[in-house]
């Protein structure tokens, strides 16, 4: 089935959690049907954690890594045994907790360069390693966003990671897909909403096949919960295993409707739906420096991101000494989007 969506012969496949965190653990499901396949296969993460996990703002730096392997500043191979120190505290990737199940070594991706410096570390490892192809995994969908949706709040990483994987393409000339799993499964984009951009990228011929977890992925996926960190890959199990109604996360702020289709992965060409992504774009024609420079442009446009809620975490953890609570979370997201919005309203 990977050589049909990739649509041509796969010897190596580099699969990667484009949105940080626990988008690696979602990944696995096509990382398993590789391997199954008898494809040689590898596992890479962005390595941004959540504020539950980690509460210093922005990407984790390859050089704050330990136990691994640095391949440049940006790209590392990366084990069980990683961890990163940040703000003095030891942090655990999940792509860690994740190896330490699957037994293999992986590649951790720092975003905290410029798209361009990172894309030429990346096209480096897939040129030595003779990957023929990859598949970036955005579990949720927020993606294919276009940026003006009410419940979008984190769009930086994935959008970010797009750009990257269309420059390494540009780069390499090899297949690059995205794959979106679980749609809305992490509560920002409603599910159907995110299948009906599905729907808009297949109306232009990019949808290139759909994958539902099978037994062996499901038992992954459970050896994997049991010591990753995510709670949007834990409903894409859920709703494998079964789960139909309305479930709960982020602490019960958000509601998320669960049916078996939120145990798919629907895979898109990244080439034809690049220019329907208007943030990835933005930022590929911006010439971003860091995710910092970003997120300015993408206030400028009336967009929060997540590193936003981030910066405003960590003031309200070093004036507290605790994070917020789950209900203080959304309230402070709420009160940051309406303050892009009226900086953005003043603006014109």
């Amino acid at each position: 089935m990977i050589n049909e969506i990739v649509g041509s012969e796969v010897r190596n496949i580099l699969v990667i959690g484009i949105g940080g965190g626990g988008d690696v653990v979602g990944s696995t499901i096509t990382y398993n049907l590789a391997v199954n396949e008898g494809i040689d296969a590898v596992l890479g993460a962005v390595l941004w954690e959540r504020y539950v996990v980690d509460i210093i703002p922005g990407p984790i730096k390859i050089d704050e890594l330990r136990n691994t392997e640095y391949l440049g500043n940006y790209v590392a191979v990366v084990n069980g045994d990683t961890y990163a120190i940040r703000g003095g505290r030891r942090i655990t990737p999940q792509i860690a907790n994740v190896l330490s199940v699957v037994k293999d070594d992986g590649i951790g991706i720092s975003i905290s360069g410029s798209i361009i410096d990172i894309a030429s570390e990346l096209s480096d490892y897939v040129s030595k390693y003779g990957i023929d192809a990859v598949i970036g995994i955005d579990v949720g969908g927020d993606s294919i966003a276009i940026g003006n949706e009410e419940g979008l709040y984190s769009p930086l990483a994935d959008s970010y990671a797009i750009a990257i994987l269309a420059k390494v393409q540009e780069l390499t000339n090899i297949p690059v897909i995205l794959g979106i799993a679980g749609p809305g499964v992490d509560g920002e984009l409603d599910r159907d909403y995110v299948l009906m951009r599905i729907s808009q990228l297949a109306s232009k011929g990019a949808f290139l096949g759909a994958y539902g977890p099978t037994r062996s992925d499901i038992a992954l996926l459970e050896d994997l919960l049991s010591k990753a960190v995510t709670e949007a890959s834990a409903l894409v199990y859920r709703a494998a295993r079964g789960f139909y109604g309305s479930a709960n996360i982020r602490g019960s702020t958000r509601s998320v409707r669960l049916d078996i289709v939120s145990s798919l992965t629907y895979y898109l060409d990244l080439k034809i739906v690049l220019d329907d992504l208007p943030m990835a774009s933005m930022l590929i024609n911006a010439n971003v420096k860091d995710p910092w420079d970003a997120m300015r442009l993408l206030n400028s446009k009336g967009i929060m991101t997540e590193l936003n809620f981030e910066e405003e975490v960590y003031k309200y953890y070093k004036a507290k000494s605790r994070i917020p609570s789950p209900e203080e979370a959304y309230l402070m997201i709420k009160e940051i989007k309406n303050k892009i919005k009226s900086i953005k309203q003043t603006a014109r």
